[in-house]
């Protein structure tokens, strides 16, 4: 008995990780639950760090009316909805720029190479 918590201790202690960008989309799409879409999945989501440092993840959930933007501000627990295509919705920035641009998203993999709990710590996982 003792051989086999031992080797499930040491199976546990080797078990990969889950990367942030998999922590910070579990996290946008309970929230996305949370302001009224209880079935919605985040699709495509993309995980950055805006100007100030604050995380942020931007995709896509399903809805009767088409697929409809999302752009979730992880630290103030901020969802933001866009606007079905089929109701002729606008491209209006719903924070893409300040989560999802290039900048946003090299900011992301620098902090997850040089500060991996920091980054962590950020997402609130």
């Amino acid at each position: 008995m003792k051989r086999f918590i031992l080797i499930f201790l040491s199976l546990a202690a080797c078990a990969p990780e889950t990367p942030p960008e998999q922590l910070a989309a579990q996290r946008a799409e309970a929230m996305v639950h949370k302001a009224g879409h209880p079935n919605a999945a985040l699709l495509a989501p993309l995980a950055g760090l805006d100007g100030e440092g604050q995380p942020g993840v931007c995709g896509l959930i399903e809805t009767r009316a088409g697929p409809v933007r999302v752009v979730v501000a992880l630290a103030s627990g901020a969802v933001r909805l866009g606007v079905p295509a089929t109701q002729g919705g606008h491209r209006a920035d719903l924070g893409e720029s300040r989560y999802c641009s290039d900048a946003a998203l090299q900011r992301w993999e620098q902090v997850k190479r040089g500060d991996p709990i920091g980054l962590l710590a950020r997402i609130g996982a």
